[in-house]
Parts: structure tokens; C-alpha cells; sequence
């Protein structure tokens, strides 16, 4: 099984907008706790049930259940953990925590793509995103966040930019010195 992909991918991938895994969290053995487990050989399907834990360095994925289904070809495997509430928590190399939860977390390894669907949200400090579905797209690190429109739901995104303001002024630093044009610059959150 491949659960090392599913903690590390949801770690670096799921906001990367937000900040850097913990590197050391990637070379930490993968523990999986749960109530019960039950595997199908004939369809490579591996389920842990009940209060199931799975952490690695830092990361800590919670769930009711989490099935993983072995593809028939390498890194084709498909995860997805379930629960009133799944959850993912991990420090950054910021020092920051990164949480996301969901009904459902699945990531599928073929396409490099993680779903979280129904009462998605990602939260770090005191920013969030939240929608009915937050997909992210690992290779082209693009972050879809869509809501139910027959329900007249919209997404929702809270941050503050005072928490942005380091990060920025570094970006800031950097565009100045790559910058040509004598152009001004605006700082985050001021006017």
C-alpha cells in the first residue's frame, strides 16, 4: 500500500498556497490505528474503520474510515478517507498549522488531484477557505473551490492580511530586485 503518498501529497499539496511541508515529515514511518481492518484481496481494497489515525512526522489524517484501492498499474492507487468529519493536520516548515477537514478526502495518485467534498474547508491561523468542494490539482497547483448553487451557496475565503505582510514583503523584496521598471509597490493590508 501507498499510504505514504496520501500523507505526503496532502501535505505539500493540498494548500500549497499557503506554505511548505515539514521535509522531515516525508522520511517518518506511516502509522495506521483503527478499530477495525478489513482487506479484499481479489480487488486490492485495504479499509480501516473506526476511529482510524494515521500519522506520519507531523501529519495527522482522522477519520471514520479510510479505504485505500490498489490500481493494477504503479501509482494508480485511489484514497479516501471518510467521516462525520475527516481531518488533516500538519505544521509547515513556517512553524504554522495547516488544517483541512471534509466529509470526504480522496485522492486519486493517477491524476494528481485531491477532493475534499461537502463542508470542505482549508484553514491556516486565522485565513480559511470554505465551499462544498475544494479541488487540488497537484502538478499545475490550481485550487477549484465550487459550492452548491441549488442551495444558493457561495464560497467563502477569510484571511488577514496582517498575517500575509512578512510573507509579502519578502515576494516584495524579491520583485524589486528582479524588477526593471521603477515602478512603486504597494504594501498588503495598507493603503
Amino acid at each position: 500500500m501507498n499510504l505514504n503518498k496520501l500523507a505526503a501529497l496532502m501535505a505539500i499539496t493540498l494548500i500549497s498556497p499557503y506554505g511548505a511541508a515539514l521535509e522531515s515529515d516525508f522520511n517518518q514511518p506511516i502509522h495506521v490505528s483503527s478499530v477495525k481492518q478489513h482487506a479484499k484481496l481479489k480487488t486490492n481494497t485495504l479499509t480501516f474503520t473506526d476511529e482510524v489515525l494515521l500519522t506520519q512526522g507531523s501529519i495527522k489524517i482522522t477519520a471514520d474510515k479510510l479505504t485505500v484501492i490498489r490500481g493494477t498499474e504503479p501509482n494508480h492507487e485511489i484514497m479516501i478517507a471518510e467521516g462525520n468529519v475527516a481531518s488533516f493536520h500538519q505544521i509547515q516548515d513556517d512553524g504554522k498549522p495547516l488544517d483541512a477537514e471534509a466529509k470526504t478526502i480522496r485522492y486519486d495518485v493517477a491524476q494528481g488531484k485531491i477532493t475534499l467534498t461537502e463542508n470542505a474547508q482549508v484553514k491556516q491561523l486565522d485565513s480559511k477557505i470554505t465551499g462544498t468542494k475544494i479541488i487540488y490539482y497537484i502538478g499545475t497547483e490550481e485550487l477549484n473551490v465550487t459550492t452548491d448553487q441549488s442551495k444558493q451557496e457561495r464560497v467563502k475565503t477569510v484571511f488577514l492580511p496582517s498575517q500575509f505582510e512578512k510573507d509579502s514583503s519578502k515576494e516584495e523584496s524579491n520583485v524589486k530586485e528582479t524588477n526593471t521598471e521603477d515602478t512603486p509597490s504597494i504594501p498588503v493590508g495598507k493603503e
